[in-house]
Formats: C-alpha cells, sequence, structure tokens
C-alpha cells in the first residue's frame, strides 16, 4: 500500500553493508518513497550538497567505514537543518540510545530491520519533517512581514475592537511622537483626529473593508487615512503623510500655468515690439524733423511717453516669460546692492530703515547687472507697500549650499553652490494663498491703480532665467522674507563681456545691407531709415526670400539685419544659410524676445550683435554703423 506522505518525501539511506541497503531501498520502492544511497559517510555528505532540496528523512548506520554516525548527522545538520534523522544499529543499548536522543534523532531501528517497523519509522519521520518546514514557513513569513511592516513608509496601526492600539510600526511612531510602548496603552481615538475615524467601518462581517479619508491635521500635515478591518477584533489603520505631495502638485500646477502664461507673454511681447518700434521711429522722426509745430510737437512727445511706458511694460513681460535676452557677465552682488543702495532709500521713504548685511567673501556670480538692479528694486518696493506705517528693511547676502532636501521641497531648483540675497521687512505678511499666486502676472493686492501685478513676476522671471532659484517665507503681521539664489560662477573668464561704447561716429554709410522682417511695417520703417543714411537696402518678407536675394544679388552684401522670429524659417537658420554662401558677411540680429537657445548663447559670449526691440531709428543707424565698423567675425569652417 502506498503511503500518503510518498509523494513528498526523499529517504537517504547511509549504511556500508549493500545488502542492507537493497533490503530498504526495495522495501522503500515498493511503498512509493524516493530514495537516495550511500555507502560512507563523506559520500553521504556530497549527495546531500548536490540535491536541490535536502531529504526529508535520512537512515544513518552507526558504524561506518569512514566516521561515526553521530559525526556523521552533527554534519548533516549543518547543510540539511530539517532534515529527520533516524539512526541505524545493530546493537540497541542505553549508550546508543543516548547518543541518538542528542543528536535530535527522534527514533532508532534495530537492525535487522522488519519492513513494517520501517515503515512506520519513515512515516513518523516524514510527518516530523512536514511539520517542521510548514513551522518554518510560516516563520520565515512572519519574518518577512514584520520586516515589511517596520520598514514601509506608510504609518500603520493596529488596533482591537475597542480601539486600543496593539502595534504600530516605526513610522506611526515617528508621524505620532510616541514610542511603541506608549502607543499601546493609547486608543486609536488619542492619537487620530475624530474627524479621521468619524466612519469607522462596522466588523459586523468578516473579510477586510476599506476606506479612504483625507484631513488637515493641527500642525497643516494632511494625512490619507485608510481603515481596513481583517476580521472581528483586529482593524488596521494605514496613514500616509501627503504634505510633500500635495506641495509639490501645488507646485508643479503653478510652474504650468506660469509657463501657459509666460508662452502668451512672450507672444504677446514680440508683436507689441514690433508695434512700438513703428511708433517709437515715427515719433521720434516727426520730433527730429525742424519743421514740426511747436503744438503739435508737444502731442507727439506724449505719444513717444506713452510708447517709452508701454516698451517698459513689455520688458517685464519677457522677463516674466524668460524670453528677453540677458547680456551676462561676471557681477559681484555686493557691488551691486552698494551702487542701488542710495536709490533704494530714496524708493523707500524716511520712514522704513534700510539696513545691509554683506558677506566680505561673497563669491562672483554670472547675471546681468541691470537685471540684477531689477530684482533689487522691485523686492525693495514690494517691501516698502507691505510697510505703510514704516518699519525695517535688511539686505542679506551670504554663500549657500543647496542640498538635495532643498530641491525635493522646491520644484525645479537643483542642488549646488549659490549666492545668497535675502531680502526682509516687518510689514503685514501674506496669507498662504496669497504666497501660492504671487509670481503670477497681474496679480496684486493693492488697489485699482496702484500697481501693475508685474514686479514680483520679473523677479521671478529673472532669476529663473538666470538658472538661480527664489523662496518667499511669510506671517501675518510678522513680516516677509524673499530669499533669491544665483549660481556661484566657477570660470570667470568664460562669461566676462565687453561692452560696445557709445562714441562719436558716421553713421551714415553706403554698403549693402539685406534687410530681412516680417513685418511690413517695421520692413518698410528700416528700409527707410537705412535708406536715408546712403546704404543700398535689399528687403526680404521671409528667409527663403532672403536666400534667393543673396543667390542672384551679384554684387557683395555687407551686412544681414534680420529680426529672430520669422514664419517657415527663423533667424538663426536663416544666417546658417547665408553664412554658407557668404561666409564674410557681417550679421545683426533684431528681436523683441527670442526661443532661440543658439542665439542667445551668441549673445551672451559677445560672439552676435543683437538689437533689442523695439529701437529708434537713432539706435538701428548706431548699431548697423557699430556692427559694420567692427573686425571681420571669424567663423568655424565647415
Amino acid at each position: 500500500m502506498k503511503s500518503l506522505l510518498s509523494e513528498a518525501l526523499n529517504v537517504l539511506v547511509v549504511d556500508d553493508d549493500a545488502q542492507m541497503l537493497r533490503t530498504i531501498t526495495d522495501i522503500l520502492r515498493l511503498r512509493g518513497y524516493s530514495s537516495q544511497i550511500a555507502g560512507t559517510g563523506r559520500e553521504a555528505l556530497d549527495i546531500t550538497r548536490a540535491m536541490k532540496e535536502a531529504p526529508a528523512v535520512a537512515l544513518v548506520d552507526l558504524k561506518l567505514p569512514d566516521m561515526d554516525g553521530i559525526e556523521l548527522i552533527g554534519r548533516l545538520r549543518e547543510i540539511a537543518g530539517l532534515t529527520e534523522v533516524v539512526i541505524l544499529t545493530g546493537n540497541a543499548s542505553v549508550d546508543s540510545a543516548v547518543r541518538a536522543l542528542r543528536e535530535n534523532s527522534n527514533d532508532y531501528l534495530l537492525k535487522p530491520v522488519k519492513p513494517e517497523q520501517l515503515v512506520g519509522t519513515i512515516e513518523r519521520a516524514g510527518e516530523r519533517w512536514q511539520r517542521r518546514r510548514a513551522e518554518l514557513g510560516m516563520r520565515e513569513s512572519q519574518d518577512r512581514l514584520r520586516l515589511i511592516f517596520d520598514h514601509v513608509s506608510d504609518s500603520l496601526f493596529i488596533a482591537d475592537d475597542s480601539g486600543t492600539i496593539i502595534d504600530a510600526n516605526p513610522a506611526a511612531c515617528a508621524l505620532s511622537g510616541r514610542s511603541l510602548e506608549n502607543l499601546r496603552s493609547l486608543r486609536m481615538s488619542e492619537v487620530l483626529p475624530e474627524s479621521a475615524l468619524e466612519s469607522e467601518l462596522s466588523l459586523s462581517t468578516a473579510g477586510a473593508r476599506k476606506q479612504s479619508d483625507l484631513f488637515r491635521r493641527h500642525d497643516g500635515k494632511v494625512l490619507d487615512v485608510r481603515a481596513a478591518a481583517f476580521a472581528p477584533g483586529v482593524r488596521v489603520y494605514t496613514v500616509r503623510d501627503l504634505t510633500r505631495q500635495r506641495e509639490l502638485e501645488d507646485q508643479l500646477g503653478q510652474a504650468q500655468k506660469m509657463e501657459a502664461v509666460g508662452q502668451l507673454a512672450g507672444g504677446v511681447a514680440h508683436d507689441f515690439n514690433n508695434l512700438l518700434t513703428v511708433i517709437m521711429s515715427y515719433s521720434s522722426m516727426l520730433l527730429s524733423d525742424a519743421g514740426t509745430n511747436a503744438d503739435v510737437r508737444g502731442d507727439i512727445q506724449e505719444i513717444s511717453d506713452a510708447a517709452g511706458r508701454a516698451a517698459a511694460l513689455t520688458r517685464q513681460l519677457l522677463a516674466f516669460s524668460r524670453k528677453q535676452v540677458l547680456q551676462m557677465r561676471a557681477v559681484n552682488v555686493n557691488a551691486v546692492v552698494a551702487d542701488v543702495e542710495k536709490m533704494l532709500r530714496r524708493l523707500i521713504g524716511e520712514d522704513i530703515s534700510l539696513t545691509t548685511s554683506l558677506d566680505p567673501d561673497l563669491a562672483l556670480i554670472n547675471a546681468d547687472p541691470g537685471q540684477l538692479e531689477q530684482v533689487l528694486i522691485n523686492l525693495a518696493v514690494n517691501a516698502r507697500d507691505a510697510m505703510p506705517g514704516g518699519g525695517a528693511l535688511t539686505i542679506t547676502t551670504d554663500n549657500a549650499d543647496l542640498f538635495e532636501e532643498y530641491g525635493e521641497r522646491h520644484l525645479g531648483a537643483a542642488p549646488g553652490k549659490y549666492v545668497m540675497i535675502a531680502v526682509t521687512d516687518t510689514g503685514t505678511g501674506m496669507t498662504k494663498e496669497v504666497q501660492q499666486r504671487l509670481f503670477e502676472p497681474f496679480y496684486t493686492t493693492k488697489g485699482v491703480g496702484k500697481g501693475t501685478g508685474l514686479g514680483l513676476a520679473t523677479v521671478h522671471g529673472i532669476v529663473k532665467q538666470s538658472g538661480g532659484d527664489i523662496y518667499v517665507y511669510s506671517e501675518l503681521e510678522h513680516g516677509t522674507t524673499f530669499k533669491v539664489y544665483f549660481p556661484r560662477l566657477t570660470k570667470v573668464a568664460d562669461v566676462v563681456m565687453t561692452t560696445a561704447e557709445h562714441r562719436a561716429i558716421t553713421l551714415s554709410g553706403s554698403e549693402t545691407i539685406l534687410l530681412a522682417e516680417d513685418d511690413e511695417s517695421l520692413r518698410t520703417l528700416g528700409a527707410r531709415v537705412l535708406g536715408a543714411l546712403g546704404y543700398e537696402v535689399l528687403v526680404a518678407r521671409t528667409g527663403k526670400e532672403a536666400i534667393q536675394i543673396v543667390a542672384d544679388h551679384k554684387g557683395p552684401i555687407d551686412l544681414i539685419a534680420t529680426d529672430v522670429v520669422m514664419p517657415e524659417m527663423n533667424g538663426s537658420q536663416l544666417v546658417a544659410k547665408v553664412l554658407e554662401a557668404r561666409p564674410g558677411i557681417r550679421v545683426l540680429f533684431m528681436s523683441g524676445y527670442t526661443d532661440d537657445e543658439v542665439m542667445r548663447r551668441g549673445v551672451i559670449d559677445g560672439q552676435t550683435a543683437f538689437l533689442q526691440k523695439p529701437f529708434t531709428p537713432d539706435l538701428l543707424a548706431h548699431k548697423v554703423r557699430e556692427v559694420l565698423d567692427s573686425p571681420a567675425p571669424e567663423r568655424a569652417s565647415a
């Protein structure tokens, strides 16, 4: 009859008697057991090591030619701890029984072996093996579950039916600020607010049920509480701190909104700058005309002044949208603060005291000094408006290291070495809601007509375009601190720029200029201004038309003046193709803004001539003459 355990059991038989081995294996085979045989202790150890799974039962003769049976049992325990051992002996003595017990052998067989006795002993040993294996599996499973329980990032509380805490993991202890021993003396209602436990699950039926409830704790933490009932008397609460996740989601949403508004602002600024260039240029030409009536001249001046204010507004939009062309160079922040300090004192008024605390060992930064001044002025004006009854304004500079933790809390901020500028006021402070919208363009808490809402948006754009980050901390009635971080400069020689000086030059000329501009009004204006100065002007409406003119024109072309943003082919692409045909041609880019990183990089490195829109006829004439008189550029060979 086949044993009920035969499918699971593998028996190792160790005996130096070949006849005994054949007899035992025949009995085992007839009962359906699988078996391995070994004539020596060493052979038994080798067989065990080679087996994918150690034998369930080992029948071991006490007398072996190469080692004592008890020694073999000890060595088998080291490599097969679950194997049940049955001792075979021809001499059933008290000593052999004691030795068997000492080696955790629960049974032994007396030779000659009777079949019924052998099978019974093997089955008992097999049952013990299965029980021990199941217990070991259970312990390993419990150990794995405990490891997960202790190391999972969510806080886990286990409570009984009355709500008393039975167990908690380390994350739960950290969240509650209590030790495990302390938690085990508390009820869940003493750890989590009633609002999180109001809709607890009914345990009237067995089986797991789950529910989730978001709530904000008294300290501001947003917690996600999930309750699960696994059986009557056992309830598990999973608590996840979502504060950081919610903050990052808010930051991402704000960044996406700012990016969308920035794209819109950049596009509007481009078209608006074209219009302003026309308005400012024709106003300038009318004002310079000696025949203009004095009364009319006053009206034209008003138009010109309004265009100038509109141009300043457009520059703020470009700064916010991060599409302006910055004139970057090595900057000593302390020197910039010192330069604008007198201006700031006049701006903030006598009822506000201004104090500076500047680190004498401050590192240099790579920035546009004019834009850095704008950042300081805008932050100072914002602080002044937050202190209508007077107060104190402090500007601090310091070297700062931002670590990964800062980047995790502030989306888009990269770890590294920075120069920090802190602007602190003792004003009214801001609510969390106001802080979330602080850098949005046209958002303002001031009354109608008292602000454009572009000051802080401009600051944000300048800082971000310069590779930095800005952080604000504020509490109602406790003031506000803005911290601006600019990356420290490591290679000064790579960014120092030479600024073109306005010197007395002759604006007229006889050179040939190719003007590529898709805006008809600007194209007409440019051709008129340059033509009046004596230049031969070739006019192109598109990049493709400009390339065709270059191919068809038999004479020299000394300069190509092109808008950066054009349909079909942008200015950089056009210039690249023109330079293939005429390598010696000089280049002047014109734009109200640019998304072209290659062109922007060239302006920063001082390798590309650029004229910012809006401009006047005088500025155009000076820039064209400056580029024509400059040394021929060195072009990389193809």
